[in-house]
């Protein structure tokens, strides 16, 4: 009888356990393996974007670095938006009007003659250098010597008449003789067309560190006076990982004013590219972050605001009849993608506020063949997070995310993990580098989601399957037992 009982409860483990595991409330632990550069003991890891489509939650409070043992070390965000470490400010700077030239070499000499270096490292006219006309000018030495931090958008202000489009290349020095590039070439615009008036006279720079910026156009028959320059830097003592492009998104839906986009699961959204399909379309649109109907609230912001999107864009309250309880105003603008003397001119990309959304709205005015005949794709980007730890234990490391446990450590400020930190200096830490080599796509690009009835059809026969090969392996061993049971009162006789 004994025997029996055993048996039992042996063939009930066998049952249950995969049933359990594919209970849809079971989530099995996943690790990636870091590796260590230079000395520690703490470390920076940048995480890769994929890592918001494999963690559980938004905020990735879920995302952890475990020891050999499996123990979580002590961590700690970067950058954590209720502790800024940055400063931005916006002013004006000095530019100078350089005279036309032949090639590079007479550019160079002509810095040379016409501007000489203050005590203080600004930048000053010779006395005895002719000034060219402004209107003459080829070239503008932009003189950000007295800005402090990053560079993160140079403000161009034109003469109130200018219309037209002025093609440009931007270089940044610290000595005036070796010149670096900006990006390729860029465009000053401001145009009137079709009853709508657009410009575009700010240039994001990325954070370019640099005392010197020099304009040159590249059109001499198209130019125009500048009437002055601002220039907006944020002060930070540690790096901003890149932006990270996502590919191309076409709509999930279009309906008479607007287009959905779906986008990756929990994606920070730092910038915005639309890619109008139709030459020579200017639109004025509204975009807006929308959320499921499931979620009750929309999610805590993981990262600092992207804060090109508070100096270019005012957030504006948004019109009942304009969006409902789950539709969140970004950004009211105007794109288009236009022609001019031979050139083609697209709306640059812009600054979204650093949220999470399940889905972007794109809304016209009026229909929404205003944005062409075939809807415009999107692209996004955002900015990957970094997370501080403290190489606790034995290595080798791992990344891991999953449900937490009951007992898992939550995240430190930066300056309670490493005592006598300071944002004024750099953090000393070697650095870690994860590969998610079996990380999902962040979402399959246009996609249809799958039917919730359909994914219960598999998972319903799965566990069919399951409870069968459970009740053959019961079988098997009670039978085992009747034969064993046989052979001993055989025995006994």
């Amino acid at each position: 009888m004994k025997m029996m009982m055993k048996v039992w409860r042996c063939a009930r483990l066998l049952l249950l356990s995969p049933l359990l595991a594919a209970a849809p409330g079971a989530v099995q632990a996943q690790t990636a393996a870091i590796s260590l550069s230079g000395e520690g003991p703490y470390y920076r890891l940048a995480l890769p974007l994929a890592i918001h489509s494999l963690a559980t939650a938004g905020d990735l409070r879920d995302v952890r670095v475990v020891n050999a043992a499996g123990h979580t070390v002590p961590r700690a965000w970067l950058r954590d938006e209720a502790t800024p470490v940055a400063r931005v400010t916006a002013q004006d700077v000095a530019i100078f009007a350089l005279p036309r030239h032949d090639d590079e070499g007479a550019a160079a000499a002509d810095t040379a003659v016409v501007l000489m270096l203050k005590p203080d490292g600004a930048l000053a006219l010779r006395a005895q250098a002719p000034r060219p006309a402004s209107n003459e000018a080829e070239q503008w030495i932009i003189d950000a010597s007295q800005v402090k931090g990053s560079l993160l958008q140079v403000r161009f202000t034109l003469a109130p008449e200018a219309r037209g489009v002025f093609p440009f290349f931007l270089e940044a020095s610290d000595d005036l003789r070796q010149w670096r590039a900006i990006g390729g070439e860029e465009q000053l615009l401001r145009l009137e067309q079709g009853g709508q008036s657009i410009e575009r006279l700010a240039l994001d720079l990325g954070r370019v560190r640099a005392r010197f910026l020099r304009l040159t156009w590249s059109d001499p028959q198209r130019t125009v006076p500048l009437a002055g320059v601002g220039i907006d830097s944020i002060e930070e003592f540690e790096p901003v990982a890149p932006l990270e492009w996502q590919p191309a998104l076409k709509p999930e839906h279009c309906a008479a004013d607007h287009c959905d986009y779906r986008l990756p699961r929990g994606l920070p959204l730092q910038s915005l590219r639309i890619d109008l399909a139709d030459v020579n379309t200017l639109a004025p649109i509204r975009i807006s972050g929308l959320r499921d109907q499931t979620q009750s609230a929309p999610q805590s912001n993981p990262v600092p605001l992207n804060p090109l999107y508070s100096l270019r864009h005012r957030r504006q309250a948004a019109k009942a009849a304009d969006h409902t309880a789950n539709e969140i105003p970004l950004l009211d603008t105007v794109v288009y993608r236009l022609t001019q003397n031979g050139h083609e001119i697209r709306s640059p990309a812009l600054a979204l506020d650093g949220r999470s959304h399940d889905r972007l709205r794109l809304r016209t005015q009026g229909n929404i063949s205003a944005l062409g005949a075939t809807p415009p794709a999107i692209a996004v980007a955002g900015t990957p997070r970094t997370l501080v730890f403290l190489a606790q234990g034995q290595g080798p490391f791992a990344l891991r995310w999953d449900q937490p446990a009951p007992d898992t450590a939550a995240p430190l400020a930066l300056s309670a993990l490493i005592p006598g930190y300071a944002p004024a200096k750099p953090l000393a830490a070697g650095q870690a580098s994860v590969t998610l080599a079996d990380a999902a796509p962040l979402i399959a690009p246009n996609a249809a989601p799958a039917p919730a009835n359909a994914a219960g059809h598999d998972r319903k026969w799965w566990l069919w399957g399951t409870l069968a090969i459970g009740l053959l392996l019961l079988g098997g061993m009670a039978w085992s037992l009747l034969g064993n049971l046989r052979k001993a009162g055989g025995s006994e006789k």
